[in-house]
């Protein structure tokens, strides 16, 4: 945990500084947990996509924009971070476009616009989670879903793997569960922060923004994924991610 007062300038920095990483770690085929375990998780979440305006939510370098749009939807994705943009723009699949912009502020983008909106491990990236959520909420039709994948709020409060002398995972740490705010980690070795907060203080803020809560989803590895991507293993332990079915009335 980081005592620091984090600012959205210092968010936003603090990709700018990630982002070779990123992209490069990626591309050797390093971000196990998404290629490993989420892909396949969200692709089944958002369904049959084909025709459909979708906006991506804190898009990054695009990756998941690319399946979208291969599946033969229309994408608009959106980052902070323009090295993320710039690499997606040059990486296109198929009908994309995207825009360096903030996902807590789209008003650009006119309202009831989008079949579906996406959030990919971005919620916990930015400090007003409340206006991102409402604006995804504006930007969408009637009857337009919104998919919201995310760290576990137990994941993303302090916590560790406590281990014997010989390395060997014995169970998982959770402590300080209700002091939501920054905290520090490590990703692609460089120092990142991300941004805690409860189960409940999502949920509720879905609801309370008008949202209508579908269902949830606990991502867990199949055994074929363990086998080709042993990192993932943990996840049928410990439930690192979460994923939110959200629509809009």
């Amino acid at each position: 945990m980081t005592d620091k007062k984090i600012t959205s300038e210092q968010l936003r920095r603090q990709w700018q500084k990630a982002a070779r990483a990123w992209i490069e770690g990626t591309a050797a085929g390093r971000n196990f947990y998404r290629e490993g375990l989420l892909d396949q998780w969200m692709l089944r979440a958002v369904g049959d996509v084909a025709g459909k305006k979708i906006i991506d939510l804190g898009c990054g370098e695009g990756r998941f924009c690319r399946m979208l749009a291969e599946r033969g939807a229309n994408v608009i994705g959106i980052d902070i971070c323009r090295p993320l943009i710039e690499y997606a723009s040059r990486h296109g699949a198929g009908d994309e476009t995207y825009i360096v912009g903030d996902m807590e502020d789209l008003g650009d983008f006119d309202g009831n616009s989008f079949d579906m909106a996406v959030s990919y491990i971005s919620l916990v990236d930015i400090l007003d989670y409340a206006k991102a959520i409402a604006e995804a909420h504006r930007v969408l039709k009637a009857g337009g879903r919104f998919v919201v994948c995310n760290l576990q709020p137990m994941c993303t409060a302090d916590n560790k793997w406590l281990r014997d002398e010989n390395r060997k995972q014995i169970h998982f740490r959770l402590d300080n569960y209700f002091n939501e705010g920054p905290r520090g980690l490590r990703m692609f070795d460089v120092p990142m922060i991300n941004m805690h907060r409860t189960l409940s203080a999502y949920i509720n803020c879905f609801l309370d923004t008008g949202f209508v809560l579908e269902g949830i989803r606990e991502p867990k590895p199949s055994p074929e994924q363990v086998k080709r991507w042993p990192h993932v293993a943990d996840n049928l332990r410990v439930p690192y991610f979460i994923i939110y079915l959200l629509r809009k009335p």
